[in-house]
């Protein structure tokens, strides 16, 4: 006996083919209802819910970061203002002689008397600097004054002109009297250092035992 063949015929299966694909349709519509669009809905609600408190996060985190920065450019102006006295200013008995050196450079260069020169000394304790004031007179016209100026401003012993003052000169008013005043700043003596900072632990101690 001969076995029969079973024959598929896509055309006749059609109608139950598109008939399964609609049912699963429905039952993955019918899933996402139940199941999926629940867990969507709440996890906008989440969302939504702590929107505010991200915003606060968020500004709180700028906050924190704007005073790191500032904290590391206070530090960062600590350590350049320290750099400063130590390489730059140094203590008057370590930069005095080269503070005079240069002076008699300038004296000689522009035909200046050094004994012309006056001198005076100021500590400026806030600051914790101890500034040395040069009057030095020089005669000549405003070419001469230019001159004079540019050297000093190419000295690197670090000397600031704080002023200039016109006076008559001599032979008629042709030359001018010009008398500069020359400054240049040492970190200040260690037993200023030591007197502030002893009036500052006694201005903090108030405070400290008052809390």
């Amino acid at each position: 006996m001969t076995r029969r063949r079973l024959r598929f015929d896509l055309r006749q299966a059609g109608g139950h083919i598109r008939t399964v694909l609609v049912l699963w349709a429905v039952a993955n519509a019918v899933l996402f209802l139940l199941l999926v669009r629940p867990a969507v809905r709440e996890y906008r609600n989440l969302l939504e819910g702590t929107g505010p408190q991200q915003e606060e996060l968020r500004v709180q985190r700028e906050e924190v970061e704007r005073r790191e920065a500032y904290l590391a450019a206070l530090v960062q102006t600590e350590q350049d203002l320290e750099r400063l006295r130590q390489d730059v200013l140094s203590t008057r008995e370590q930069r005095m002689v080269d503070v005079q050196l240069e002076l008699k450079a300038l004296a000689d260069q522009f035909s200046i008397d050094l004994d012309s020169v006056t001198f005076d000394n100021e500590l400026l304790r806030d600051e914790e600097l101890d500034k040395l004031l040069m009057v030095v007179p020089l005669e000549g016209g405003y070419t001469n004054l230019r001159r004079f100026l540019q050297a000093v401003e190419r000295s690197d012993k670090f000397l600031v002109v704080e002023g200039v003052a016109l006076g008559q000169g001599k032979h008629g008013g042709v030359m001018l009297q010009l008398n500069i005043s020359l400054a240049t700043y040492f970190d200040a003596p260690a037993e200023l250092k030591r007197v502030n900072e002893a009036e500052r632990r006694g201005r903090r101690a108030p405070r400290e035992n008052g809390s």
